[in-house]
């Protein structure tokens, strides 16, 4: 009996002691996962502010007296969609944290709900901006009218060249009358105003509203809270600069104020108050006409080849007979530099508009991987049991 009673005890003692090690090894083990989240986590953000550093001018530390070049170029935009789309990429690993348990997608519902919100509204902007790009190749198609009847293989230019360029320049520039202008309805872009010159859309107001922080827990259920807001901060900047760059009737302050703390703010401070500074230099009728820098730089053109045909015609008429010499060497010159910035826009826009389609597909993308890694969280959490009566 005394043999059974010990080897029972025996039996026992083993079985407690090998549960006890399980459980000491399941806290190791999550403890050591909870650590790999936490270091993903910390490269996501250091990824994300080395990415929003690049934006920035290398030279503006060093000739803080200069004027930086303007950030709202093609160049700029093409590399702020690509960062845009590095960052989806980065982003969509960490999605399955969301559905390892109900704290994390408790902890990070707020910014999730944000996320999911500025999703749709950045599909919509992404719509808008390819109209608007879609319509700025007819826009341009008036300015590479002008250059071509001025710049014909003809070796003088006859009056009815610089009527064929007037008339494409004043579809070109815009009208300061209001009787060119048309209001349409467009969906859920609100109202849209037309003349020759664009098609510009309206930025809904909640588009471009600031983006609150995360509040709340510590640790790792925090950090991916942060993730999902780091995720809407970059597209929502990302689509307010787009909308500061193309024709738009209104647009908002800088919608993005992170905490000081998080490693790429300042990146993103800085660059909001370079394109808000774009937006304050410029009168309020200039700048919802874009501050795109290739667009400027055709109008910029354009105006002075209106005022060189102009004088031109002025001269041609008097005299009956082409234009002299030096003053059709003159118009010339001026046309190739209309010429050239249509060159320099129209090379970009086709580009810019495969990256925009690109981004709209990704978000949608993203948008629904959210959703079922929150369909996960929900079917793991248990059901309440059931009180006792």
């Amino acid at each position: 009996m005394a043999t059974n009673e010990y080897q029972g005890g025996f039996s026992l003692s083993m079985s407690f002691r090998g549960r006890s090690l399980l459980r000491r090894n399941q806290v190791v083990s999550m403890e050591q996962v909870q650590e790999q989240e936490l270091h993903e986590l910390d490269l996501f953000h250091s990824h994300v502010a080395d990415r929003l550093l690049s934006l920035l001018p290398s030279d503006s530390p060093k000739h803080p007296l200069e004027n930086p070049p303007s950030p709202l170029s093609l160049a700029f935009l093409s590399k702020l969609l690509d960062t845009l789309l590095a960052v989806e990429a980065e982003f969509r690993p960490l999605l399955p944290l969301l559905g390892s348990g109900p704290s994390g997608a408790a902890a990070a519902s707020r910014p999730v709900a944000d996320l999911l919100d500025r999703a749709v509204k950045s599909l919509d902007l992404c719509n808008a901006v390819s109209f608007s790009l879609h319509s700025l190749r007819h826009w341009l198609r008036h300015a590479q009218i002008a250059t071509s009847a001025l710049l014909s293989p003809s070796p003088h230019l006859a009056a009815a060249h610089l009527l064929r360029a007037r008339r494409a320049l004043s579809k070109l520039l815009p009208s300061d009358g209001a009787s060119g202008i048309r209001t349409e309805r467009t969906g859920s872009f609100g109202r849209r105003e037309t003349n020759s010159r664009f098609l510009s859309w309206s930025m809904s107001r909640n588009c471009s509203a600031h983006l609150a922080a995360p509040r709340g827990s510590e640790g790792g259920a925090r950090e991916l809270a942060v993730a999902v807001y780091t995720m809407s901060a970059v597209m929502v900047f990302a689509m307010w600069a787009l909308g500061a760059a193309l024709p738009c009737q209104e647009r908002g302050g800088p919608p993005v104020a992170p905490p000081k703390q998080l490693p790429w703010a300042a990146s993103m401070v800085a660059l909001q108050e370079r394109i808000a500074e774009e937006w304050r230099r410029r009168d309020r009728k200039a700048a919802a006409a874009g501050l795109l820098v290739e667009l400027q730089e055709v109008e910029g053109c354009g105006k002075v080849l209106m005022e060189v045909v102009e004088e031109a015609s002025g001269s041609c008429a008097a005299c009956g007979t082409s234009l002299e010499r030096e003053r059709a060497e003159e118009v010339a010159q001026r046309a190739a530099e209309l010429a050239e910035a249509c060159r320099r826009l129209e090379e970009g826009l086709g580009p810019l508009e495969r990256q925009v389609r690109e981004v709209f597909h990704r978000v949608v993308g993203s948008r629904a991987e959210v959703l079922r890694s929150l369909g996960q969280s929900a079917r793991s959490t248990p059901a309440p049991s059931p009180i006792a009566s």
